[in-house]
C-alpha cells in the first residue's frame, strides 16, 4: 500500500507504484541535447518538473504527518523521509528542479509545512557549495526538514495569528528549539547531530542567539546552514504575522549583518548558491526595463540572467528575450521590484 508522502508513478498496469531513485536519474541533464527535438526537450521538461512537483509535494506530505503525529503525542517516525531525502540529494540537477519551486509552488499556503521543505532545498544548495558528501548532505537535509518540529507543539492560535506577537507569545515560539530536541532526543545514539542542529539553529555567531546564547565554533555546523537558510526562507515568505520582504532586500540584510550572525565559510555559500538577486525574482534595469531572474552568475553573483518582462516604456514584451547580465556591459541592476510595483 503506497503511503501518502510516497511519490507516485503509473506502472503499465495502471496501478501506482513508489518512485525510485532509478526514475530521478531521467532528471539528471545530459552534456549534449542538440540531438533533441524541441517537442522533445519540451516534454522531458515536463517530465522532469512533474517529478519534481511530486517530491515536493511529498516531503509536505511527510511533514504533515509529523505535524499529525506531535499534536496527537504519537512518537515521530523518520523512516519515511529517508526515501525523499535519497531523491533530493541525488543529483545537483533533482536539487536544483526542486528549488525552482521554492519561491512559487504551493507558496503562501500552511507556511508551517512548506517552510521547512524549503528550508531544506537551500540548506542542500549550500552543503553542495561546500562539498558536501552525499553521507552528509542527507544528514543536513533530515535535520533541516525537521528543525522547526518544536513549532506543532506552539499553541495553533499562536503560530497562525495574524499581526503582531506579543512579548509572552514570542517567548513561547522561542521554546521551539528546545522542545524540538526534546521530541527527537530518542534518536540520540543513532543520530547525535540531529537534537542538537534541532536545538541550535537559532544561535548566532555573536552569540546573540537562542536559547543558550552560543558563539562561533560553539554551534554545530549543520545547525549554522540551517540557521542563514531558515532566516532567508522566513523573510521572502509570508508568514502569518509578518509579510514578506523583497528577495534581494533579504538577502542585502543578511549580507550586512557580516560576521555578527553567520560564520564568513557558510555566508560566503549561500550568496555563491542562493546569489543577492533568487531566480524567480524581479528586477529593474538602468533602462527602467523590468526583468525577471532565470538564472544566476556564481562567479558574478550581481550579474544574473533575466528573462524581459517589460520595457523601457513599461509595455509588455510578447517575445522571449534573455539577458545576460555578465556578457551585457551596458545594462545593469538597480534593484528589486516587487510584485504590486509590476506595470498592470
Amino acid at each position: 500500500m503506497t503511503r501518502s508522502y510516497d511519490l507516485i508513478k503509473d506502472n503499465k498496469g495502471g496501478e501506482e507504484e513508489p518512485l525510485r531513485l532509478s526514475d530521478i536519474e531521467n532528471l539528471k541533464t545530459k552534456e549534449d541535447k542538440s540531438y533533441e527535438t524541441p517537442e522533445e526537450r519540451s516534454s522531458q521538461d515536463e517530465k522532469e518538473i512533474g517529478n519534481a512537483e511530486r517530491l515536493y509535494t511529498g516531503l509536505q506530505n511527510y511533514m504533515r504527518e509529523v505535524r499529525e503525529k506531535v499534536k496527537t503525542n504519537q512518537p515521530i517516525e523518520l523512516e519515511p523521509a529517508f526515501p525523499l531525502i535519497e531523491q533530493l540529494t541525488e543529483s545537483r540537477s533533482v536539487t536544483e528542479r526542486v528549488y525552482q519551486l521554492t519561491n512559487t509552488f504551493y507558496h503562501g499556503k500552511d507556511y508551517y509545512i512548506s517552510h521547512p521543505v524549503n528550508t531544506t532545498v537551500y540548506a542542500i544548495k549550500i552543503g553542495l557549495r561546500l562539498g558536501y558528501s552525499r553521507d552528509k548532505l542527507k544528514e543536513l537535509a533530515i535535520a533541516a526538514l525537521l528543525h522547526d518540529v518544536g513549532m506543532f507543539m506552539i499553541p495553533e492560535n499562536i503560530i497562525t495569528k495574524e499581526g503582531a506577537l506579543t512579548e509572552s507569545e514570542l517567548a513561547l515560539i522561542k521554546r521551539h528549539p528546545e522542545l524540538g530536541k526534546n521530541l527527537l532526543f530518542k534518536f540520540k545514539d543513532q543520530m547525535p547531530w540531529l537534537a542538537r542542529a534541532v536545538h541550535e539553529h537559532q544561535e548566532r555567531e555573536n552569540g546573540k542567539g537562542y536559547p543558550r546564547g552560543l558563539k562561533g565554533d560553539n554551534i554545530a555546523e549543520y545547525a549554522q546552514i540551517i540557521g542563514i537558510c531558515d532566516s532567508y526562507e522566513a523573510m521572502t515568505h509570508n508568514r502569518p504575522h509578518k509579510k514578506a520582504i523583497m528577495q534581494f532586500t533579504s538577502v542585502r540584510e543578511l549580507i550586512e549583518t557580516k560576521y555578527l550572525l553567520f560564520p564568513t565559510k557558510i555566508l560566503k555559500a549561500f550568496l555563491e548558491e542562493l546569489s543577492v538577486y533568487p531566480i524567480g525574482s524581479c528586477v529593474k534595469l538602468n533602462n527602467n526595463a523590468i526583468g525577471m531572474v532565470i538564472d544566476t552568475n556564481k562567479d558574478q553573483p550581481m550579474k544574473p540572467i533575466i528573462k524581459l518582462l517589460f520595457d523601457g516604456h513599461g509595455e509588455k514584451v510578447t517575445d522571449e528575450r534573455i539577458i545576460d547580465l555578465k556578457v551585457n556591459t551596458v545594462l545593469n541592476i538597480l534593484g528589486g521590484v516587487s510584485d504590486d510595483e509590476l506595470p498592470g
